[in-house]
């Protein structure tokens, strides 16, 4: 036999020299196959010049392997066999079989609300499964997920949406975060708690971004009302809750960020006084990912633990 290099061979001769040896003629195999007698023949032809070895000698009716042949069969076999395994594998997902980690493109504030459950669930599902949470980039987030960067996403609704498969998976509410016993948070509750009173307290503003409006101000502009003042502007929910526990600035943030992260001795939530603003959060996956049997796991065991975990009150 010459020396000869893997990539030259077209697996699908094996597959037909594999069927060869199973059957122990040319027209069990074609029928094993579904393919035209001269076409098995064919196969084998270009197998053994590739190989620069005999393979089959007729006998009556059918063939019967040459030494070489019945060398490589068992090798030959085994290695397809363990092919088909992998493919298999491939295309039904095993949680408790597998070795995986899953890639979360998630910012740190929403990592307290979507994390814990969800790595309780998939450190049950496997010995071999695991988590990578990492910040992603808004502006490189539907290339990245293309490149398998991530597996999912979450995000705000995005322009990408248009063109990326995405679901709502988190609807959160905004609350008001002061200190216990704020006297001038009383003092605006005991005359009415409505947006004019609320205007009249200092403010953190939480945000990534470094400059603009957060969502309850978009809110206020649109019933005509003046800015707020604020006084810090802070990238960390935790922060701004240790913040307020300690000053008389009150913080605007989600419900469920704010029960992860407050210290519930030091500060109280109290319900923002705007109608209809809601923080939710999408679900972004690869275009490509409905193939993924993992991937179609993975977003199931996002959406039963997120469903289950603890929900902001409506």
């Amino acid at each position: 036999m010459h020396t000869m290099h893997l990539s030259r061979i077209d697996l699908n001769l094996l597959v037909v020299f594999d069927a060869v040896i199973a059957a122990g003629s040319i027209t069990g195999a074609s029928r094993r196959l579904n393919l035209s007698q001269p076409a098995v023949s064919h196969a084998l032809a270009r197998l053994r010049d590739l190989l620069g070895e005999p393979l089959f000698e007729r006998l009556g009716r059918g063939v019967v392997p040459t030494p070489f042949a019945r060398a490589i069969a068992g090798p030959v076999h085994d290695a397809l066999a363990a092919m088909e395994r992998t493919l298999q594998r491939a295309a039904q997902f095993d949680a408790a079989a597998a070795e995986r980690i899953f890639r979360l493109g998630l910012r740190e504030a929403l990592e307290p609300v979507v994390l814990p459950s969800l790595s309780r669930a998939i450190c049950a599902a496997g010995p071999g499964l695991g988590l990578t949470s990492a910040r992603h980039d808004r502006t490189r987030l539907e290339s990245d997920l293309a490149a398998g960067e991530f597996d999912v996403a979450f995000d705000v609704r995005l322009p990408v949406a248009e063109r990326m498969p995405h679901e709502l998976v988190l609807a959160d509410r905004l609350v008001v975060v002061a200190r216990r016993n704020h006297p001038l948070l009383r003092r605006a509750r005991r005359r009415g708690w409505n947006a004019d009173t609320y205007l009249e307290l200092d403010h953190v503003q939480v945000s990534s971004r470094r400059r603009g409006p957060s969502m309850e101000d978009v809110a206020l502009q649109a019933l005509g009302k003046p800015a707020r003042r604020i006084r810090l502007r802070c990238q960390s929910h935790a922060a701004a809750c240790r913040i307020v526990a300690t000053t008389d600035l009150v913080a605007t943030i989600p419900e469920l960020h704010a029960r992860h992260v407050l210290d519930a001795e030091a500060n109280q939530l109290v319900a923002l006084p705007l109608d209809d603003v809601t923080l939710e959060t999408y679900m972004y996956w690869p275009a490509n990912a409905d193939r993924d049997t993992a991937n179609r796991w993975l977003r199931e065991q996002i959406r039963v633990a997120l469903a289950n975990g603890p929900r902001s009150r409506r």
